[in-house]
C-alpha cells in the first residue's frame, strides 16, 4: 500500500468535503452511493497553486508539525535527472514520527534506496516506498536515487505522536501503543461527524468511540476493525453525536501508524414526534436529520400526493454507525403498513406510491439503546 503525503492530505479533503455532502440523498446528488462524494476533485484541489519545498538539495532537515493541517502548501523535494543515482541525507532534528517518501514521476516504481545510520537497507521502505517510523532527535537516514529519471520528489515530514486532543477539521498521522490509545475531542452542538481512522500496513487496528457520561465513559458502538481502503474507511466514519466531550479509542501493535481525524458537520433538529405534526416533506425535496445515542423517540414525516397520473416515489438512505433505524410507510385511513424498512449501515430504498392520490406518513423508529448514525428521505 503506497500512500504518500499528497494522499493523506486527500483522504482528509475527501471527509471534508463529504461532511457537507453527506446529508443529501441519492436522487439529489445524482450519486449512486456516500462513497461517490469521496471522489470529488480531492487531488486536484490539493495540488493547487503547490510549490516545492526544495530543489536538488543535498540534506534535507526535516520539519515537525502536530497535524496535517499545519503543513505547508508544498510538494515535497524535487530532483531533476542530473541527480540520477545521487544520495540525499535525511536529518530528523527533534523527536517524532518520520515520514519517509520517494516518486519519480515518470516510473512509478522507482522509489530510490533508503539507508539508515549505519548503511543497512531499510527493506520496509523498499516494499513498500513508505517510511513511517518513531525516531529519537538526530536520526540521519540516506536515500539513493534511482539510476533512471526526468523527475524525483522526496516527501520526508516529522509528525508529533500520540496526539490526545483532537482539533475539528484536521487530522494526523499517528502510531499504536500497544493498548489503547486515546483522542478526544469536544462537540459544541449536535453534529454529524466524520471521524475516518485509516492504518497504514496490514497490521490490524481496532477502535470504538466513547461518550462522556456522569458514570464515565461509554461506548457507542463495538469495537471495529480498521479498513484500509481509505473509501470504505470514510463511509463508515459517518456518526450522529450529541453535544458533549468525546474519544476515539484505538489499540493496534506498536509502531502500526494510522490516520485520525474528525469533521463535524452541525445538524439542527428538524423532526416532529408527533404523527399529527409530521414534519412535512414537499415534491422533489427532502428531510435529512440524525439519531443520537441520547434520542430514543420516533419521528414522523408526511408527504401529500396530489394526483396518481405520474409515478411518485419515496427514497430513503441511511449511514449508521451503529444500531438500525425502522421506517414505517402508512397512508392515510389505513391501519396496516404499506411497507417496513430495517436498515443499518449505509443503504438505499426506493418505495413507489401504488395507492393512489392522498396523505402519506413515514414513522422513523430507532432499533438499539447505541444506535446513531445519518438518514434522509425524499419525495419524488
Amino acid at each position: 500500500m503506497r500512500i504518500r503525503r499528497k494522499q493523506l492530505m486527500g483522504v482528509f479533503l475527501s471527509a471534508a468535503l463529504a461532511a457537507g455532502s453527506i446529508l443529501v440523498p441519492v436522487s439529489a446528488k445524482e450519486k449512486t452511493d456516500v462513497t461517490d462524494l469521496l471522489k470529488v476533485k480531492n487531488r486536484t484541489e490539493y495540488n493547487k497553486g503547490r510549490k516545492a519545498a526544495g530543489k536538488n538539495q543535498a540534506e534535507i532537515h526535516v520539519k515537525k508539525y502536530r497535524s496535517i493541517g499545519e503543513m505547508p502548501g508544498e510538494e515535497g523535494y524535487k530532483y531533476s535527472s542530473s541527480w540520477q543515482g545521487k544520495t540525499v541525507k535525511i536529518y530528523a532534528d527533534q523527536s517524532g514520527l518520520l515520514v519517509i517518501g520517494g516518486e519519480s514521476e515518470d516510473m512509478a516504481d522507482a522509489c530510490g534506496t533508503l539507508y539508515d545510520a549505519s548503511g543497512k537497507e531499510v527493506k520496509e521502505y523498499q516494499k513498500e516506498g513508505l517510511l513511517m517510523k518513531v525516531v529519537s532527535a538526530g536520526t540521519v537516514y540516506s536515500l539513493k536515487l534511482p539510476e533512471k529519471f526526468r523527475s524525483f520528489t522526496v516527501e520526508a515530514d516529522l509528525m508529533e505522536d500520540h496526539q490526545k486532543v483532537l482539533r475539528k477539521n484536521d487530522s494526523y498521522v499517528q502510531t499504536a501503543t500497544g493498548g489503547y490509545f486515546y483522542h478526544e475531542f469536544t462537540l459544541k452542538k449536535r453534529s454529524m461527524a466524520m471521524l475516518p481512522i485509516l492504518p497504514f500496513t496490514d497490521q490490524k487496528l481496532s477502535y470504538n468511540i466513547q461518550r462522556k457520561t456522569k458514570a464515565g465513559w461509554k461506548m457507542l458502538s463495538k469495537t471495529k476493525t480498521a479498513d484500509d481502503d481509505y473509501e470504505k474507511a470514510l463511509s463508515r466514519s459517518v456518526y450522529g453525536l450529541a453535544k458533549g466531550n468525546y474519544r476515539a479509542a484505538v489499540k493496534g501493535k506498536t509502531g502500526t501508524p494510522y490516520l485520525i481525524g474528525y469533521v463535524p458537520e452541525t445538524v439542527v433538529k428538524k423532526y416532529k414526534t408527533k404523527k399529527s405534526k409530521a414534519k412535512k416533506i414537499t415534491l422533489e425535496s427532502f428531510q435529512t436529520d440524525l439519531y443520537t445515542d441520547t434520542e430514543k423517540a420516533s419521528r414522523w414525516y408526511r408527504i401529500s400526493r396530489k394526483t396518481a397520473k405520474k409515478k411518485r416515489y419515496i427514497e430513503i438512505s441511511t449511514s449508521m454507525n451503529s444500531g438500525k433505524l425502522k421506517f414505517t410507510i402508512y397512508k392515510k385511513g389505513r391501519k396496516k403498513p404499506l411497507k417496513i424498512y430495517r436498515l443499518s449501515g449505509q443503504k438505499e430504498r426506493k418505495y413507489r406510491l401504488k395507492h393512489g392520490a392522498g396523505t402519506y406518513y413515514i414513522k422513523v423508529s430507532k432499533i438499539g439503546k447505541n444506535t446513531n448514525g445519518v438518514y434522509s428521505i425524499d419525495y419524488l
